[in-house]
């Protein structure tokens, strides 16, 4: 088994982000990818560590967002 070069910390500082991030991209893998970048990493470190901190969805997240967007345009439309 191998150890990571990565302390605690650091993973938390990553984790922390694209939490932050993703709701300004269309899918988590997306915003995993800017995150890879601006740390120097790569996306699968992102994604595993994120998946082990519970905040990587197991989902479609593309069409999840879709689907909240219209929820969203109809409850406006019906004003609430």
């Amino acid at each position: 088994m191998s150890t990571s070069p990565y302390d605690t910390q650091f993973r938390q500082e990553v984790v922390d982000r694209l939490a932050q991030l993703e709701p300004q991209f269309p899918s988590t893998s997306a915003a995993a990818e800017a995150v890879a970048r601006e740390f120097g990493i790569s996306r699968d470190s992102v994604r595993r560590w994120s998946v082990d901190a519970g905040v990587w969805q197991a989902h479609n997240s593309t069409s999840l967002r879709a689907l909240q967007a219209e929820v969203a345009a109809l409850r406006a439309r019906l004003g609430q």
